[in-house]
């Protein structure tokens, strides 16, 4: 929390003890809606609840609508009936959010409080599958039709634009409520007023589907630079509109849900201070069980060269096994991040083979030969010791040389595997691609070393 909120926090409460309420307001009305929601979550929960009963109406709605869920909840207990016009004033599609995530008796009770038309509107969100586009999307916004003229557009606007998520954007649509086009509002302002909506009409526009998953508008509103898009059902008819601060959340959402997968963890439902320590427990001991027991096979890989294996040889099981690891976790982040801006896809799998294939081998030889002057270089200031430091570092390289190549392929075709199969590509986590490369890369080195040092060393 920053210095600001909290010295605010300090004066909100000394005005609320005083029992100075109009200066509340007073103070608390010119403040951005996230400020208000950082200092307000610093006050016990009746003072909140006191601080923004005494809000203005919108105002309350849009820094309630900033607060995390759990601090909701206890307000809304907090407030009770007093929580029904605060919640009305939120936009359709943070209130959604909001009774999604309450528990359901809480929920059942506010969306009854809730006056006809706010309830009907939540519940036409809440009726979209969760994760999707439906469930982002906002009923506010301003159409217009093709027939009429400028003049009767901007009357529009001027009727509807105060409740509108964004009048940036004007869309069009026809008789039964099809999208047809989205105009820019600049093209309507500087049109002559007696102009038809459809003069200026060039009927090429994107929309997403209600049903869309919501990464998609992600995507979509990156790949078309666009703040706000439309939102289509199944039959093209315009239900809502998508905006940059809602997708903004989105994108922190998955790439929060990303990391935490690819550091080999279930991604956490809440912040990391806020989240339940036995849930964090449940979703990081499970991962690093599985992991442990990945490892486990190294002991029986060990175990079965354990008649050849001689101390020079095992000196360098672990630069030869990092190497792999690390190739191989390379690897699967950049192909995980392609899948996800959808640079590729799983039907790519040949060209990615060969594009991996051309990486390992150049950076398995590069490797390889640092490996082999390594040997070299320790057997000559006398770390290691052996009669033979060339077979040695012969095997070192080429093994290098091989786990290199193995783990390039390996970190590539795990995630086009995996997305082909339905799931999601992050799953191949670092430590699982480590763990994979530790037990395999162990068996290339044993394999390569008996060929090359077999009747020597071994």
């Amino acid at each position: 929390m920053n210095h600001t909120a909290e010295q605010l926090q300090e004066q909100i409460q000394d005005l609320l003890r005083e029992r100075r309420f109009w200066d509340v307001r007073a103070t608390l009305r010119d403040v951005a809606p996230a400020d208000v929601a950082d200092t307000l979550s610093l006050l016990e929960p009746e003072q909140a609840a006191l601080a923004f009963r005494l809000l203005p109406r919108d105002h309350a709605g849009d820094a309630f609508a900033e607060l995390e869920h759990d601090r909701q909840e206890q307000l809304i207990e907090e407030l009770g009936a007093g929580a029904q016009p605060i919640v009305e004033a939120m936009d359709p599609d943070d209130r959604a959010e909001l009774i999604d995530e309450l528990p359901p008796r809480v929920a059942r009770r506010l969306l009854a409080a809730l006056r006809p038309a706010d309830r009907k509107e939540t519940q036409a969100i809440l009726g979209y599958p969760p994760e999707s586009v439906g469930r982002l999307m906002t009923p506010d916004y301003v159409r217009v039709k093709p027939d009429w003229t400028m003049d009767r557009a901007l009357q529009q606007i001027r009727q509807f634009g105060s409740d509108a998520e964004t009048i940036w954007y004007v869309y069009v649509t026809d008789s039964s409520g099809r999208l047809i086009d989205d105009i820019r509002i600049r093209k309507i302002l500087l049109a002559d007023p007696n102009d038809t909506v459809e003069s200026v009409m060039d009927q090429r526009f994107e929309a997403l589907s209600a049903f869309d998953d919501r990464e998609e508008a992600v995507r979509q509103m990156a790949r078309y630079d666009r703040f706000a898009l439309p939102v289509v059902d199944s039959q093209g008819v315009l239900v809502g509109i998508v905006t940059a601060d809602d997708v903004a959340d989105v994108a922190e959402e998955e790439a929060t849900e990303d990391i935490q997968k690819l550091a080999g963890m279930e991604a956490l439902e809440d912040p990391y201070m806020r989240a339940p320590f036995l849930e964090m427990l449940k979703k990081r001991g499970g991962w690093l069980l599985l992991l442990f027991l990945g490892q486990l096979l190294t002991v029986a890989v060990l175990g079965h060269f354990e008649a050849h294996l001689a101390a020079v040889v095992v000196l360098f099981i672990p630069v030869i096994i990092s190497s792999g690891g690390n190739t191989g976790t390379q690897t699967a982040s950049l192909l995980i991040r392609a899948l996800a801006l959808q640079e590729l896809s799983p039907g790519d799998w040949l060209r990615v083979m060969r594009r991996e294939l051309l990486a390992g081998v150049s950076l398995g030889l590069a490797l390889g030969l640092f490996g082999f002057l390594g040997v070299l270089f320790w057997y000559s200031v006398g770390v290691a010791s052996t009669p033979h430091p060339v077979l040695v570092a012969v095997s070192v390289g080429l093994a290098i040389l091989g786990i290199v190549l193995w783990a390039a392929l390996l970190g590539a075709m795990l995630p086009l595997a995996l997305q082909k199969l339905g799931f999601d590509p992050a799953t191949v986590s670092s430590p699982m691609v480590a763990t994979l490369m530790d037990v395999s890369g162990l068996i290339i080195y044993m394999v390569v070393a008996l060929m090359v040092l077999r009747g020597t060393v071994l």
